[in-house]
């Protein structure tokens, strides 16, 4: 599959790259989806940014609930 990406380079500490050998080595949904590395931290940032965009969307919707 060819994706259209930005390259970035970013530098993660040991103990973080063997956690990712470790969850593609045993993950069932890695091993179907025939995620490398790089797919696995493409698809951890994604929904990362997902969780992360729809938590703030629910404190803002809170706060100004609050300030009714």
């Amino acid at each position: 599959m060819r994706r259209y990406t930005e390259s970035v380079n970013t530098r993660f500490e040991v103990s973080v790259v063997q956690m990712l050998d470790e969850i593609l080595e045993h993950s069932e949904f890695c091993r179907r989806n025939h995620f490398n590395r790089s797919d696995l931290i493409r698809h951890m940032v994604r929904n990362g940014i997902r969780t992360y965009q729809s938590g703030s969307q629910n404190q803002d919707e809170s706060g100004a609930r609050g300030s009714e």
